[in-house]
Formats: structure tokens, C-alpha cells, sequence
């Protein structure tokens, strides 16, 4: 029992930084992908400030891969009192 719990934590600490490692990867592929887009829209005669609203619009995945709001969903999920997490009904008249 103590042994499997000893290894599924150690499991568990191993598998984080990898996931951390390629969850940064994907951020610097997506800042990279905007760089590279506004440097073309602005090479190609569009204004900078039209350029940096499409870039704005072009970052879906960034807004998706936000840490403060995955953290914020993880917390929510993973409490140990969910009843705290959830909405209060309205009240009867």
C-alpha cells in the first residue's frame, strides 16, 4: 500500500515537468506564430496598429492556453470543497 503510494507520487513528479517543459513549448510556438505574423501583415503594407489588432485576433490559442485562467480552472475542479465553488440558488420569495 505504502509502496504504491510511494510510486504513483514519484510517477506523478516525473510526469509534471514534462508537462510543464511542453506546455512552455507550446506558448513559444504560439508567440513565435504572432511575431512572425505581424512582422508579414506590416512587411506587406498594413499599418502596425491594424497589424497588432490582427495579431489580437489571430492569438485564440494564447487566450486558450492562459495560465492564470488554466490555474483558476484547476483549482476549481480539484477542490477538496466543492460546495464553496459553486453558485448559490437564488432565493424564494
Amino acid at each position: 500500500m505504502v509502496l504504491s503510494l510511494f510510486l504513483s507520487s514519484l510517477r506523478l513528479m516525473l510526469l509534471l515537468p514534462k508537462m510543464l517543459w511542453q506546455f512552455a513549448g507550446m506558448k513559444r510556438a504560439i508567440n513565435k506564430g504572432k511575431r512572425k505574423f505581424k512582422k508579414s501583415l506590416i512587411k506587406n503594407g498594413i499599418p502596425k496598429e491594424l497589424a497588432e489588432e490582427f495579431v489580437k485576433d489571430y492569438a485564440v490559442m494564447d487566450e486558450l492556453l492562459n495560465t492564470k485562467r488554466l490555474l483558476k480552472i484547476a483549482k476549481t475542479t480539484t477542490s477538496w470543497h466543492i460546495e464553496h465553488n459553486m453558485p448559490k440558488p437564488p432565493k424564494a420569495r
